[in-house]
């Protein structure tokens, strides 16, 4: 019997303390800390982990040095905190990150203000990071339209990629009554007074089977999904969501780029990013109110314009439909105040979290949130849960976790790529790898890293990925061409069909 297997069986028989829908950021960090804290915690994802907005940040550890545009302190204050205490206690996840912000020539985000803000900045921020540092000259100027001097500052980047560093909360639990699923999604339930317990129901995507699940409380991690499911099990809130688009494109990264670097969209008061990642320089992202989700995650050939356009604003290059390397697609969710009704730039709203209890069931909702306080957003939660359920039933610490080292994966070659990436079967055994999607998007970079999402620019890497799908399929080799076919479809849509309209 798989692990996945033993986890479903225990599902049906076991009665958890807690059970967590969403396997994001905010879901996988609670998780994690539920379990270490001594409870049974059962996590159900719809779709693959990271599968939504975590898999489409920026991957910056950051302070929200633009909030001081609006002069929100206290949001500076709570996000330098929670950056400077992540980059003290995950080193091997987070590395300090200088980044080179180049002001306008004039305006309000021209030299002389932003150099002061800077400053401020890092006050706010206890003074933690490196000093704010003029440097008129730099490797990256070569590659610029206008020529200026740059000003350094220190942030924190995550080492590995966003999608991975939501793994690493999930990947070495295997208790039984400490478990996550992917590709199970929750499909609804009902509170029993008398018996003080949820009894929800979700259905297994891998085997099609429907599960009935007993937990003492619920807590909703839905993202971007969460008050859709809020409304699904009449369950009121204090907040809600909305929502905002956030493109990059990957373009071939330059040589002479080590730095990241932030542009002055003056327009709108707002900043461009290039940031090195890999083989690749992410660039973005655009800033779009959406109303509907779904659509929200596509990218668009008008955000591909914006984009192309910013880059000839600010790059002596000009590139093309041939120099795009990979699309990064997110939807960010923004908490406000349930009556909301303004319509504002959504850079203006807070990345905050906000925590809603419903007044008559044991259930918690998680609004908002980011990267930067994930782990916060997690403390505040766990607390607020322990106030409604009590103490655990184990002891805090009590972790079942993998034999094998989560860091040293055994590793192979991709086409196109310097460095080696896990290999699929070991992903499969131990990440909850089940699609040819799950490897190249989350469990590797390949599909970020290599054109077309991996297949290459002229379908060159057709015949590897056909063999990755026989894996995947256990020898069956109609499975495997169904799989390769599906994933084939899906880079048509989401990348060739979009490009092709350049």
């Amino acid at each position: 019997m798989s692990r996945r297997d033993e986890t479903i069986t225990a599902a049906r028989i076991d009665e958890y303390d807690i059970a967590v829908i969403g396997g994001g950021i905010n879901g996988t960090c609670l998780f994690d800390l539920l379990c270490r804290r001594g409870y049974r915690t059962i996590l159900l994802e719809k779709g693959d982990f990271a599968g939504g907005t975590s898999q489409a940040s920026a991957m910056m550890i950051w302070g929200g040095l633009l909030y001081l545009k609006n002069l929100d302190i206290p949001s500076v204050i709570s996000f330098s905190r929670s950056r400077d205490q992540m980059i003290r206690n995950m080193t091997e996840w987070i590395a300090p990150r200088r980044f080179r912000f180049l002001p306008a020539p004039n305006g309000l985000l021209s030299r002389g203000p932003i150099l002061s803000a800077m400053y401020l900045y890092w006050l706010l921020g206890g003074c933690n990071r490196k000093r704010p540092a003029l440097e008129p000259h730099f490797p990256e100027q070569e590659q610029l339209l206008h020529q200026c001097s740059s000003l350094l500052f220190e942030e924190g980047m995550l080492r590995c990629s966003d999608s991975r560093f939501v793994l690493h909360w999930l990947t070495r639990k295997w208790a039984p009554q400490q478990a996550a699923l992917n590709y199970c999604a929750f499909t609804g339930g009902e509170y029993q007074k008398k018996e003080r317990l949820w009894h929800l129901e979700a259905r297994d995507g891998i085997s099609g089977r429907e599960l009935e699940i007993r937990s003492r409380a619920v807590i909703n991690c839905g993202g971007v999904w969460t008050d859709r499911i809020n409304k699904s099990m009449n369950i009121e809130s204090s907040y809600r969501h909305v929502f905002s688009k956030g493109v990059f494109i990957g373009f071939q990264r330059p040589a002479d780029q080590e730095t990241p670097l932030i542009f002055v969209q003056q327009e709108v008061n707002d900043v461009i990013l290039s940031i090195p990642w890999g083989p690749v320089a992410l660039w973005g992202p655009t800033e779009e109110t959406v109303q509907e989700i779904e659509p929200g995650f596509t990218v668009s050939v008008g955000d591909i314009h914006f984009l192309l356009e910013q880059y000839r604003h600010h790059m002596k290059s000009v590139p093309g439909r041939d120099d795009i390397v990979s699309l990064r697609c997110g939807i960010r969710p923004l908490a406000v105040k349930k009556e909301y009704q303004q319509e504002r730039y959504p850079l203006d709203l807070s990345r905050g979290f906000r925590v809603s209890t419903d007044p008559d069931r044991p259930w918690i909702s998680v609004y908002g949130g980011k990267i930067t306080g994930c782990g916060r957003a997690a403390e505040v939660v766990a607390d607020r849960m322990a106030a409604l359920v009590g103490p655990p039933h184990d002891p805090p610490g009590q972790v079942t976790e993998s034999d094998e080292p989560e860091q040293h994966p055994p590793t192979t070659n991709f086409p196109g790529l310097a460095e080696p990436v896990p290999t699929l079967d070991w992903c499969m055994q131990h990440e909850h790898c089940h699609t040819l999607g799950d490897y190249l998007r989350r469990r590797t970079n390949i599909a970020q890293w290599v054109p077309r999402e991996g297949l290459g620019r002229r379908g060159e890497n057709r015949e590897h990925l056909r063999a990755l799908c026989l894996t995947l399929a256990g020898g069956d080799t109609e499975a495997a061409e169904k799989e390769l076919e599906v994933y084939s479809e899906q880079v048509r849509t989401r990348f060739d069909r979009v490009l092709e309209q350049l």
